[in-house]
C-alpha cells in the first residue's frame, strides 16, 4: 500500500513538471474577450514589416503585454495608435 501512494505522489509531480514546462496558460486572457492579440512575428507578417520595425511600432504605441518571458501584442491598441499618428500627419500637411 505504502508504494501506491508513492507512485501516486510521484505521478503527481511529473505532471506538475510536465504543466510548468508548457509555459502559461495565455488562452485564459483571451478567452471571451473581443480583442486581438499577436506575437511579434506574426504582427511583423499581418503588417508586412520588417520584425524589428513592428517591435518598435508596437512598442511606441504601447500595445505589448508581458506574460512572462512571453510577450504579445494587442491589436487594438497598435490600430489606434497607427490611426492617432496619421491623423496628426494629415494636420501638418495642411
Amino acid at each position: 500500500m505504502g508504494k501506491k501512494k508513492e507512485e501516486i505522489e510521484a505521478e503527481k509531480k511529473r505532471e506538475i513538471v510536465r504543466q510548468l514546462r508548457k509555459g502559461p496558460d495565455l488562452e485564459q486572457y483571451v478567452e471571451g474577450k473581443k480583442r486581438k492579440f499577436t506575437t511579434y512575428a506574426r504582427g511583423a507578417s499581418l503588417y508586412s514589416m520588417n520584425y524589428y520595425s513592428f517591435v518598435n511600432l508596437a512598442k511606441e504605441a504601447g500595445a505589448n503585454i508581458q506574460i512572462k518571458k512571453k510577450v504579445i501584442v494587442d491589436l487594438d491598441i497598435l490600430e489606434k495608435y497607427i490611426e492617432e499618428q496619421c491623423r496628426e500627419e494629415g494636420t501638418e500637411n495642411v
